[in-house]
């Protein structure tokens, strides 16, 4: 059973002359462990397909199946349910809140599962600092660090809940190229500790950091591709250091 998979899907917007047709049809499937780049141009759908993936947007037509579940006439409730527990999400310009420490916002995910008791937060907040190299930054307020570092924030807070899957959308758009390198790294490990990623970006080099890319133009796939070398190419490991 496949973790995604989607048959047919499609997405429009208005009606009539007007109706925009942004998704057509995509038909695909993402297995656990998987990391997936959705790379295409403005105006591809590709955003369009991550929404509807991660349940933030619903479908005009076709199925989504996530771990088995045909999703596709949730209610918002209970779609609110699935992304609370099994999703996360990080986006181009962070979404942190200002004035609020870092374990703060690494909290929130736990603050919406009334089953999670709080005594349990501290360690799962350390945990997921750690695994993005940003634990020395617990106690800083959001607006204190550099954007690089707000985008590890982010990650963290995407990852404390330890969902199936995390939601990447343009994550280093807001970044210099070795901050944008280092969260794409993060990535990587993160993917290979077995985590379930999936990334909407319209750069190439950007997506070819993932294992396999789904190439969008004008709300259709017209490629699936796995990526034969994810390796950082010569010269890129002094922007690492």
């Amino acid at each position: 059973m496949s973790l995604i998979r989607v048959e047919n899907l499609s997405k429009t917007y208005g009606e009539g002359e007007v109706k925009t047709y942004a998704l057509k049809g995509a038909s695909f499937a993402i297995e656990k462990g998987e990391f997936v780049s959705i790379m295409g141009p403005s105006g591809s759908g590709k955003s369009t397909l991550m929404q509807i993936l991660g349940l933030l947007d619903s479908a005009s037509g076709g199925r989504y199946l996530f771990e088995g579940t045909d999703v596709t006439q949730f209610s918002e409730d209970e779609k609110a349910k699935i992304r609370n527990k099994k999703l996360g999400f990080v986006f181009q310009s962070f979404n942190l809140l200002p004035r609020t420490t870092v374990y703060e916002n690494v909290e929130l995910p736990l603050l919406y599962d009334e089953n999670k008791m709080e005594s349990d937060n501290s360690e799962k907040i350390k945990r997921a600092l750690e695994a993005v190299g940003i634990s020395h930054r617990i106690n800083y307020l959001s607006n204190q660090i550099s954007g690089g570092e707000k985008q590890r924030v982010a990650i963290a807070r995407a990852l404390v809940n330890e969902p199936e899957v995390i939601f990447a959308d343009e994550p280093t758009g807001n970044l210099d190229s070795k901050s944008g390198l280092q969260v794409m790294k993060i990535l990587q490990n993160l993917n290979d500790q077995g985590h379930t990623i999936i990334l909407v970006t319209h750069e190439t080099y950007t997506a070819q950091h993932a294992k396999r890319i789904l190439y969008m133009k004008d709300g259709r796939i017209i490629a699936d591709d796995l990526v034969k070398n994810r390796k950082i190419a010569d010269g890129e490991e002094n922007l690492l250091k």
